[in-house]
């Protein structure tokens, strides 16, 4: 899998980069799969961050890894976390739900979003919509959905901003089980480190 170019590189490069696709296609070039840095929960609060030394991880999800770009509890956001997060061929997250608006801009790659619905009891039979390269799309808040990297060859890897973190999930094992029974997870893996007792309200 082909890493991102050295930082200085990347540095000598940055002032011909004009407009934000350019700006995400920096991102995404340096991003891939990085080394973990040494603590997952940095609480850095600096200005300018360099991405290929933040934390990241697969959290246990073999060909997953997730990055926080910006986030609530290790950089102190307030309405909204950034995230940038890269799944393999055949990967995908969990079917899952959350209280919060989120919005993904694809870097890289294409797949299926699968989007299931709150007005039923349960999520019922997803609608299949792919997505592809420079795409962006949203989650409506509370319907389940699911990401999936449908492409056999090709790493799928996407920016996802999400509101009022830090974010509680639901997950359901499968499309048909009822909204009161999906489990809820929180804090969420990558936010463990950074906030280790879990909190009552929802």
């Amino acid at each position: 899998m082909a890493r991102g170019p050295p930082a200085a590189a990347a540095a000598a490069h940055g002032p011909r980069l004009a407009g934000v696709g350019r700006a995400l296609l920096l991102v995404a070039a340096t991003a891939t799969f990085l080394p973990a840095a040494e603590s997952s929960c940095p609480r850095d609060n600096s200005l300018v961050r360099d991405i290929s030394r933040m934390h990241q991880s697969n959290y246990g999800r073999e060909g997953f890894s997730h990055i926080t770009v910006a986030g609530a509890l290790a950089h102190g956001m307030k309405e909204v976390e950034v995230w940038l997060q890269t799944f393999g061929p055949g990967k995908r997250t969990p079917i899952h739900r959350h209280s919060c608006e989120e919005i993904f801009v694809v870097l890289k790659g294409k797949g299926t979003l699968l989007l299931g619905s709150s007005s039923l009891k349960h999520p019922g039979e997803p609608q299949e919509i792919p997505v592809f390269q420079n795409s962006t799309f949203t989650i409506p808040v509370n319907d389940p959905h699911q990401i999936w990297n449908s492409d056999e060859h090709e790493d799928l890897q996407v920016l996802v901003i999400i509101s009022r973190p830090p974010i509680k999930i639901f997950i359901y094992d499968d499309w048909s089980v009822p909204h009161t029974a999906a489990k809820l997870k929180f804090p969420y893996y990558w936010d463990e480190d950074c906030l280790p007792a879990p909190k009552d309200e929802l």
